[in-house]
């Protein structure tokens, strides 16, 4: 088994000497097809001293040539498929997927996961909110790649693989840095160069995991796209974990019915949709908005006499735990990293819906849809992340109160997120940064990730922020959907800023990608201002809009 070992990684090292001319430029041989330089790329092995982080190296299972069609979009291409191989046996190995374009434009772009990870994004689609007019990026010659972050579940609320250390780590941020590091070697094996770019996008875990390859890595990033991510992690899981306190608690007494939290969100819509100066369904001025969450709470409160019908109003129990939690967040009376003690809350007396589930009864393990979201993706969290025991209940753990478990937590706080405001080394080397986070967000909350930004702010200084981060909060924009899902040039805006130093337009134009109202438009406004209807013009367009504070 050394021998033939020995022998597979002779045969890389030769077939890397052979890319791009070697010893077939010496001959006077031509060089190979794109077929043949793809096939020829099936079962090669790759170095545990390619990466930068511990590996036990790295095999390619299939490489295949797929050929260019109008129905694909992305032009030809080299489909690898592989895996990284863990360091402990008991690790589940991080299987990826490299596409090598038939006419590179020298660049790469990585892409993030979603929940809990578990299988390879598509590689084949536009970056995250990118252009619906442009080209996918493979098709504009960029390597794209991904990985399943080091663990296999069909299903992206699955967190059992953080009962391995290995596979843990590898969730937080070591699968960013060493699917990377390989997809680089599978470039000089095809192209006989590694990217001189390489850029990161992705959403939610993907977001994430962008704003992490930034502040880990950043020697090996020039850029990257973080939309609405999960970036204060544990924050968000123990607001899960809150959340499904206060609902459960009491054989449910916290628990909001479906109606009525319909009610909530058309209600306050109703009040605050023209605060921004129209009637469009969508609340930019949010600040103005949350300044009525009193009184629509007070509106709403059971009068005397009343038990809280189901669509009729809101008990003091549903008032002061339930919705306290979802709209204002917690403190805690100890620190995550970075110093970081509360999780903001959410729009939800403004118009968005909250995500309670559509029963009372809490099932165990609680069930996303039945039961509230966030209290399965926390139950997942806390059996396996910091219990690290599968019989855990949720509805026995208090995040005011930890006990035993708050050195855990702290601990995960600084392996698994992105809450540091240090971007330095990245930021010294030009590395640029774009960041959109969406107002209608029910999943991670808007102010939690403008903290984030204004912790940067604080650090750096606005000026020199600007230099290399743009924050934009957008109105009606959820978590990948929404009342207006954003469709701009955000992969052509940051090469350009990285390529030639061009910064972003002072509010890039956006089209709504909902099929109701495509491809109205609204301008991007860097936070903290948001978009305000100028009194004239056409409501749908976004030269009718100024960004105002």
């Amino acid at each position: 088994m050394r021998k033939y070992r020995a022998l597979q990684l002779a045969m890389v090292m030769a077939g890397l000497s052979a890319c791009g001319g070697g010893d077939g430029a010496k001959t006077g041989s031509p060089p190979p097809t794109a077929l043949q330089a793809c096939t020829g790329l099936q079962d090669k092995v790759i170095a545990a001293s390619r990466s930068s982080l511990p590996t036990q190296g790295a095999y390619i299972v299939s490489a295949r040539l797929v050929a260019g069609s109008e129905e694909s979009k992305t032009g030809e291409y080299c489909e690898v498929l592989g895996a990284i191989k863990s360091v402990d046996a008991a690790a589940p190995n991080i299987h990826f997927q490299v596409n090598l374009p038939s006419d590179w434009n020298g660049k790469g772009l990585q892409f993030g996961g979603g929940g809990y990870n578990g299988s390879i994004p598509n590689t084949l689609a536009k970056a995250p909110l990118g252009s619906n007019t442009a080209p996918v990026p493979l098709a504009l010659g960029y390597m794209t790649f991904a990985s399943d972050s080091g663990h296999q579940a069909p299903d992206a609320d699955d967190a059992s693989f953080a009962l391995n250390d290995e596979a843990l780590l590898n969730y937080g941020y070591m699968h960013i840095k060493k699917t990377r590091d390989v997809a680089s070697v599978v470039a000089e094996m095809r192209y006989g160069s590694s990217p001189r770019r390489m850029y990161f996008a992705g959403g939610s875990t993907g977001g994430r995991e962008a704003l992490t390859a930034a502040q880990r890595f950043p020697d090996a990033y020039d850029g990257v796209i973080s939309n609405y991510p999960t970036a204060n992690f544990l924050g968000l899981r123990l607001w899960g974990a809150a959340l499904a306190r206060a609902v459960y608690d009491d054989e449910s007494e916290g628990w909001i019915p479906p109606a009525m939290v319909n009610a909530i969100a058309s209600t306050a819509l109703a009040a605050c949709d023209a605060l921004d100066g129209v009637a469009d369904g969508l609340v930019s001025n949010m600040a103005a908005c949350r300044q009525r969450a009193p009184a629509l709470l007070d509106a709403l409160r059971c009068k005397s006499g009343e038990t809280g019908h189901p669509d009729n109003c809101l008990t003091d129990v549903q008032i002061e735990k339930t919705i306290a939690v979802y709209h204002d967040g917690y403190t805690i009376p100890y620190s995550f990293a970075n110093g970081i003690r509360a999780y903001a809350g959410y729009n939800s007396l403004e118009g968005v819906t909250m995500q309670l589930g559509s029963q009372a009864a809490y099932i165990e393990p609680p069930q996303s849809g039945p039961n509230a979201h966030h209290a399965s993706r926390a139950d997942q969290f806390v059996k396996y992340f910091v219990a690290r025991d599968p019989a855990f209940s949720l509805l026995s753990f208090d995040i005011q109160n930890p006990g035993a478990y708050q050195d855990r937590i702290v601990s995960l706080s600084g392996t698994i997120g992105a809450t540091s405001p240090d971007y330095s080394a990245f930021k010294a080397r030009g590395g640029k940064i774009l960041w959109v986070q969406g107002l209608d967000d029910p999943s991670v909350s808007p102010y939690a990730n403008a903290a984030l930004y204004e912790s940067v702010v604080a650090k750096y200084g606005k000026g020199a922020t600007d230099d290399f981060v743009r924050f934009y909060l957008v109105p009606g924009l959820a978590h990948g959907n929404g009342k207006f899902v954003p469709a701009w040039e955000n992969l052509a805006i940051l090469d350009a800023w990285v390529e030639k130093g061009e910064p972003p337009p002072a509010a890039p134009i956006a089209f709504d990608n909902n099929t109701a109202t495509k491809n109205r438009s609204r301008p991007l406004c860097v936070y903290p201002m948001w978009p305000k209807f100028d009194g004239t013009g056409d409501v749908n367009l976004a030269a009718s809009f100024s960004c105002s504070e």
